[in-house]
């Protein structure tokens, strides 16, 4: 079956199927309120806070199979015509509409105020500027607010990272307005920052990289110790130590104690696994006072 669009019609004919439209709809308005009315004769509305007994929603459940209507929805229509006393309802504003501010304390008032109607620019209810008015989801977005709320109600998170994947790489304008928002880049860079960590962390974890790092361990140990007995055997025989007077030979040995603290520390660190010190053996093997 075809379908036409709204641009298939010329302003005249448009405007005329709206008018007969709005006919419609403020009829079927009308024998809402009045259905609504007759269950309020039946079972009026109780005192804040309590509730009809089980047979009157019985006497209200019978008549609207009766009558042809589903139980809740004629309840709906009772409760609907209690919020709106005859005097205050609005011919040219819908029953949805109603229905929908029903629950204002301020109802009254904000019926006689309605949004500007985007489309004619003139102030009239629609059933999407009563939800838009209380903050609730519209079924047409207009703003770029309520859009992105209804592509996020579409959206999981696997749908949501194949379509931000191909905005980056179908739409460059796109992607350099977002990356221009600061908080948006703090975002990545956080996401990016944590992929590394993570990535960094797991490669660390294999086996083949663990047996790769104890080995640069044992080499950084091994190299230490070659370089200072190395030294000590290619210098020491040239040295003249025990002609030296009291004091250097002091200095010497206070430089061997840091060395053998240094071993024993070393020692302590294989036997125990702790890398701790103490403030005073920091201290000796930094040469401090």
């Amino acid at each position: 079956m075809a379908t036409s669009a709204v641009d298939d019609y010329g302003t005249n004919e448009w405007n005329q199927l709206v008018h007969r439209g709005q006919r419609l709809v403020s009829s079927e308005g009308s024998s809402q309120f009045a259905l609504g009315d007759i269950g309020l004769e039946m079972v009026p509305l109780p005192p804040k806070g309590r509730r009809p007994p089980m047979k009157a929603y019985k006497l209200l459940a019978t008549y609207a199979e009766e009558v042809g209507l589903e139980s809740e929805r004629f309840e709906e229509y009772r409760l609907v015509a209690g919020a709106w006393p005859k005097k205050e309802r609005d011919k040219n504003v819908c029953w949805t509409v109603h229905s929908i501010l029903a629950h204002r304390h301020d109802r009254f008032e904000m019926i006689k105020d309605p949004p500007i109607y985007k489309r004619t620019r003139e102030r009239r209810w629609t059933c999407d500027g009563a939800h838009r008015a209380l903050g609730w989801k519209t079924q047409v977005p207009d703003t770029i607010e309520e859009k992105v709320r209804q592509i996020e109600d579409l959206l999981d998170d696997e749908t949501a990272v194949e379509v931000v994947e191909r905005a980056m790489m179908q739409r460059p304008a796109v992607v350099k307005k977002v990356a221009a928002k600061p908080p948006v880049r703090e975002a990545f860079n956080r996401a990016q920052a944590s992929e590394i960590r993570e990535a960094r962390e797991e490669t660390h974890r294999r086996p083949e990289v663990q047996r790769l790092n104890e080995q640069q361990e044992v080499l950084t140990v091994l190299g230490l110790c070659s370089a200072f007995a190395s030294g000590i055997g290619r210098t020491l025989p040239g040295l003249h130590l025990a002609e030296l007077p009291e004091d250097a030979q002091d200095s010497i040995r206070e430089g061997l104690g840091r060395v053998k603290a240094a071993v024993e520390w070393t020692e302590h660190v294989l036997a125990t696994g702790h890398t701790d010190m103490d403030a005073a053996l920091e201290r000796l093997i930094a040469g401090g006072p």
